[in-house]
């Protein structure tokens, strides 16, 4: 099977070295994805010809593009600990050959590893740019402090006081040390919760926030409620569980149509655990896969996605079906009912953007 790569990530770089006056030019591949021999050669030039400094700094611009559901999602993470859980599932969502496992973690402190399979692990240039997106965004999510170390020996300083202090080691700068002082509440804002309506309060802190590893608990502490309390007034509403399936289907939906984001990134920035988790739990409430669902009912368009965008292995039966119960919710959504195409054409022209045709 062919390997693809973000083109989002290497048109940030691209970007980013434009502003340090660096002129190259970034293979294109048609959509948000592009084949991943063509990103490393890229990257591996531009480390030739410019060193690792640039590529570890191009991580700064993330932040910059709020827009990005997938940008969006990361910058709402909550401390350290909760953004490496959202890249993980992320990489999954981009089925990317390497991966960034953490090693340990503790107050004040994580180190992770950037590996790939066996025998080909990530380059001197790849470890660079993923350095530099998560170094970028750790202070966003609460990070005080922050320093930051590569290399497997004596690691070398390659962040701190805020800013990008030297070039990780060329060779064997894989493993990271992350350290801060102590975390601060996030940079993003949070939605403001008036009222005593606890359904209403619920859609909209969930809505904020759906990639978030939400749990029953968590919900009812953020809402100032008891547990058993806010399981009785969610229940004419499908249950916790139902509910939060709902607001993924709705979100989802919407940006299947209304945006050319690639079917993955608004399964990762919906709450979805991987592809075939999106595709089933989206197909038990519309009847339809996300691609099927925006072929049928998108609008034609200058943004409309290519083929590129879309992934060959989006099939429903790759995951084991889990069935959470109203505690916690995890990565998975009991669904409160099967729609019909139908019911999915009525949706589509309740956002107001499909057109009028049969499924």
């Amino acid at each position: 099977m062919d390997e693809f790569a973000s083109a989002r990530l290497v048109a940030l770089v691209q970007r980013a070295l434009a502003g340090e006056g660096i002129r190259v030019v970034a293979p294109g591949g048609g959509g948000a994805l592009l084949p991943f021999e063509a990103k490393r050669r890229f990257l591996r030039d531009v480390a030739r010809d410019h060193g690792l400094l640039p590529l570890l700094r191009a991580g700064s611009l993330m932040p910059a593009s709020p827009s990005d559901p997938a940008v969006s999602a990361l910058l709402s993470a909550v401390g350290p600990g909760d953004l490496f859980a959202r890249w993980q599932r992320l990489e999954r969502f981009t089925h990317s050959r390497h991966r960034v496992v953490v090693r340990e973690s503790g107050t004040g402190h994580l180190v992770a590893e950037h590996v790939g399979p066996p025998m080909e692990p990530p380059e001197p240039a790849e470890d660079a740019v993923v350095l530099g997106v998560l170094t970028a965004l750790l202070p966003l999510t609460g990070a005080r402090d922050l320093v930051v170390g590569a290399g497997y020996g004596e690691p070398t300083t390659v962040f701190a006081d805020g800013a990008v202090t030297a070039a990780p080691p060329g060779h064997g700068g894989g493993l990271w040390r992350f350290t801060w002082s102590g975390t601060a509440p996030p940079v993003h804002p949070r939605p403001a919760r008036a009222g005593t309506d606890a359904v209403a309060r619920t859609r909209e802190l969930l809505g904020a926030d759906l990639a978030r590893r939400w749990t029953l608990a968590a919900l009812a502490a953020e809402l100032g409620l008891p547990v058993r309390s806010l399981q009785r007034r969610l229940a004419g509403d499908g249950g916790f569980t139902g509910l939060l399936g709902e607001l993924r289907t709705e979100a989802a939906a919407a940006l299947l149509l209304r945006s050319a984001h690639s079917i993955g990134v608004i399964g990762f920035a919906c709450g979805y655990a991987d592809q075939p988790h999106f595709t089933r739990h989206f197909g038990l409430r519309t009847a339809m896969t996300p691609a099927a669902y925006r072929s049928a009912f998108r609008r034609p368009g200058p943004d409309t996605v290519s083929d590129m965008d879309e992934r060959p292995d989006e099939r429903p039966d790759e995951r084991p079906d889990e069935r959470p119960d109203e505690r916690t919710c995890e990565w998975t959504d009991a669904p409160t009912g099967v729609r019909t195409a139908s019911d999915a054409r009525t949706t589509a022209r309740t956002h107001g953007t499909a057109r009028s045709r049969t499924a």
